[in-house]
């Protein structure tokens, strides 16, 4: 989200409009969600850090579709909980692969920025 000078624009929403303090509050509540999930199960953060570092770089491809566990050096059933934790998300699925997606990137760059 960044100002605008008539309020505020929501990225993810894609509408402008001002902040209402529920949405601080949800915004909020994801970023400690995850924080909380790092901090239980620590060693994500290298395979967060790299999900980002991959989205951001196929962000300008048209056909992108998210990365794959040897992206992000992590083994498969291992991404599983990040789905079902409901951090990321998985955008296809094939018989030779399934791809992921963060669902809120910015939260986890935010996240990951401080610890």
């Amino acid at each position: 989200m960044f100002s605008v000078k008539s309020g505020t624009y929501d990225l993810r929403a894609g509408k402008a409009g001002p902040l209402t303090g529920a949405t601080v509050q949800a915004l909020e509540a994801t970023e400690n969600r995850l924080a909380y999930f790092l901090e239980r199960f620590p060693e994500y953060r290298k395979t967060l850090r790299l999900a980002v570092t991959h989205e951001d770089s196929g962000r300008d491809a048209r056909s992108y579709q998210g990365w794959q566990w040897h992206d992000v050096e992590t083994h498969p059933t291992k991404l599983i909980r990040l789905v079902t934790e409901g951090i990321s998300r998985i955008s296809l699925r094939t018989r030779q692969a399934t791809s992921y997606l963060l669902r809120d990137k910015d939260a986890v760059k935010r996240v990951l920025a401080r610890s």
